[in-house]
């Protein structure tokens, strides 16, 4: 009977990954061939926007031109967002955190009652902003979420994914990491 159960179990999860795998593929196909729900383009300069975080700061992507940004789309009640934001807690946010790196979770379709609520027993730490009426939101996407956007300090594009996918991920963490060492990279003598 034990073994039955983790017969089933296994099978259940091997179901799942197929599964997610399968609509990560279908998403990350949609960003190259369906420019209908893909408004953006890797190259292309980031939608200009700004936004009120939970804290109350008004974050403008104006302003932050020089830095290395990371932009996420998320929703308290999408799977694969919850299981992406420990890492970007943990593994973007707590490792990248400085003067040259900014980082803001905006929530589609949520409001900011809606995220306190969610974030009760959550130890996130990063800005998160509510897009309640995907006004943010719909100058990038007609669907698909998590949706991250890596922004160079000059304001274009370097990055852009929806779905989770860790191999996906690691590569955004990899692109964050290079960005800001040509930031940080001390002068020349000379120079």
């Amino acid at each position: 009977m034990k073994n039955q159960f983790i017969r089933a179990y296994a099978f259940g999860l091997l179901l799942l990954c197929v599964v997610c795998a399968a609509q990560h593929a279908r998403a990350q196909d949609d960003i190259m061939q369906n420019p209908s729900k893909t408004f953006t383009r890797i190259g292309q300069e980031m939608p200009a926007f700004s936004v009120r975080t939970l804290d109350g700061a008004q974050v403008s992507l104006a302003d932050l031109k020089g830095k290395v940004v990371l932009i996420n789309f998320w929703a308290t009640w999408c799977p694969p967002c919850l299981t992406e934001m420990p890492r970007l807690e943990k593994e973007v946010w707590q490792k990248f955190k400085s003067d040259e790196f900014a980082l803001v979770a905006v929530a589609r379709e949520q409001t900011e009652d809606e995220i306190r609520e969610f974030l009760q027993d959550k130890k996130y730490t990063f800005p998160m902003a509510s897009d309640p009426e995907r006004e943010i939101y719909k100058m990038f996407a007609s669907e698909g979420i998590p949706r991250s956007y890596v922004v160079s300090p000059e304001g274009k594009i370097l990055f852009q994914s929806v779905g989770y996918e860790e191999r996906e991920f690691d590569q955004m963490k990899e692109l964050i990491k290079k960005e800001l060492k040509k930031i940080k990279k001390p002068a020349t003598a000379g120079s």
